[in-house]
């Protein structure tokens, strides 16, 4: 590799996750490069890169709930995603909600393309495997990456790895290497075609997905979801005439003290939308430019009673189904295929070959069974990191690494990803870019979100692999801090 004339050391940065986050930052990162000679690592433990949990080739072609148009990886680009998926369907514009897998394709392409304009000084390297725990080299002062059988130095370390496998249900412990019982929705035959009957636990994205699919391949199954309310998300539009100025800066309307409060501004910005001729998909789409701060001005309390009593509400709104999906879905209760229910499930257990639901009919307090072929968890990765079977996550939080917000929404972390210990200190080194920012952000799973997180990591880290690195390595700062603690005098430290 050539380096600089003045023959800089070579400063590494391991990408963990080759998702949407970690393959875009990788992009990002080749295309606005750090100064010094700088190698790059992106490690992903499937084949292909580009893909994570949701634009992975499957065997039905589920599609993206966001037209085109607004699906761009660059914010400065907004129809380079378009003319990508031209050269498949040429007939598509702005508005079509393309297929997943195309979109991982298409992540791939930029990559690709990113790598072949990279300069001298930059290597890039990509490497399939699990990460299993990431720790402070003492001799060099690093950050030692294992990956299986295998150990890498760097630098600084961006987990881009999603939100970690949820542990196992409570109401499924009995049942949980059970052949009926699937905790992956997304896995090809998750759902087989001698099936009559299946139980989807949830009612979101995911179950609209699964249930569509299922029925296609399998078109007399008969398909029950269960969800606490047992409220199924909204359509989404492809475009709609906005009415709102778009430089109005709606932060002083609706920002308010309380849950309460937020909500009852959200509804009167909606109602004025309405007024005015205008879709009520306007006003969330706004909402959501200055949800981080909406977010950062409510207390822990006021957080809580959103998630408690609002979010479901947010949720099924802001997260909306493709104008396809929908359909399909909605001739599958017209039919009687599908029925959704609210309520909740108190246990799982074995019957043979199948599995016996126990479940609580929203607003009773007695249980009824449902015999089925197969249960599927479509309840989605929103538990954050607790009980989570993810070794890397587990060894970072038992070690004080990382530590999760008040809420349990994510990890706890800095405005630009850097990752705040269990003694309330920044890691100078260990960053984090995916859906857990939401405990930071609240919004946090979307491309146009994501891609913004992007950038700025990018820029923190071009800048920072430019100047000398200092700090203490990871577990020397936890060791510290911890000691610091105990004697009730921690000092904080800046990233």
């Amino acid at each position: 590799m050539a380096l600089p004339a003045n023959g800089a050391p070579v400063r590494s940065i391991v990408i963990v996750g080759g998702g949407f986050c970690g393959t875009t930052l990788a992009t990002r990162l080749l295309q606005h490069p750090p100064a010094a000679p700088t190698r790059i690592v992106l490690v992903e433990r499937q084949e292909q890169l580009g893909c994570g949990v949701a634009f992975a080739p499957h065997a039905y072609p589920y599609l993206l709930n966001v037209p085109a148009g607004r699906m761009s990886a660059d914010s400065q680009d907004e129809g380079q995603l378009i003319r990508f998926a031209r050269r498949r369907l040429p007939q598509v514009d702005g508005h079509s909600f393309l297929p997943r897998q195309l979109y991982g394709e298409y992540l791939r392409e930029r990559l690709r393309l990113a790598r072949l304009a990279t300069p001298g000084w930059l290597h890039f390297e990509s490497v399939r495997g699990e990460v299993s725990n990431v720790r402070s080299d003492a001799a060099s002062g690093r950050l030692c990456v294992t990956i299986g059988q295998r150990t890498l130095l760097a630098d600084q370390v961006v987990l881009a790895c999603g939100d970690p496998g949820p542990a196992v249900p409570a109401y499924a412990a009995d049942v949980a290497a059970h052949r009926a019982y699937v905790r992956d929705p997304y896995r090809d035959g998750a759902i087989a075609a001698t099936d009559r009957a299946v139980l989807l636990i949830g009612a979101g994205l995911t179950m609209a997905d699964v249930a569509v699919a299922g029925a296609a391949r399998n078109p007399d199954l008969h398909i029950i979801a269960i969800s606490r309310h047992g409220l199924l998300p909204r359509v989404q539009r492809a475009t709609f005439q906005p009415v709102l100025a778009s430089r109005v800066d709606l932060r002083n309307e609706l920002t308010r003290p309380s849950a309460r409060g937020l909500l009852s501004a959200v509804r009167t910005l909606i109602g004025t939308v309405e007024n005015d001729g205008g879709d009520w998909r306007e006003a969330i789409t706004r909402v959501r430019e200055v949800a981080p701060l909406l977010w950062q001005g409510l207390g822990e309390g006021e957080r809580r009673r959103f998630l408690r009593h609002v979010r479901i509400y947010w949720d099924i709104h802001r997260h909306r189904m493709p104008p396809a999906t929908a359909e399909q879905l909605e001739a599958l209760r017209r039919n009687g295929q599908l029925q959704v229910r609210a309520g909740s499930v108190a246990q799982l257990c074995a019957d043979g070959e199948r599995l016996v639901a126990l479940w609580r009919a929203r607003g009773r307090f007695d249980l009824q069974e449902l015999w089925v072929d197969r249960v599927i968890e479509c309840s989605g990765l929103h538990q954050g990191v607790a009980g989570t079977a993810d070794a890397l996550w587990r060894q970072l939080l038992e070690e004080g690494v990382a530590s999760m917000d008040s809420s349990g929404l994510g990890i706890r972390t800095t405005s630009y990803g850097a990752l705040v210990d269990a003694a309330g200190h920044t890691a100078t080194r260990l960053f984090y870019l995916g859906p857990m920012l939401r405990a930071q952000y609240w919004e946090a799973t979307a491309v146009g979100e994501l891609r913004q997180r992007v950038r700025e990591l990018a820029t923190v880290l071009a800048a920072s692999l430019s100047e000398p690195l200092s700090g203490p390595s990871v577990r020397a700062t936890v060791t510290s801090h911890s000691k610091a603690v105990r004697a009730g005098s921690a000092q904080r430290t800046t990233a």
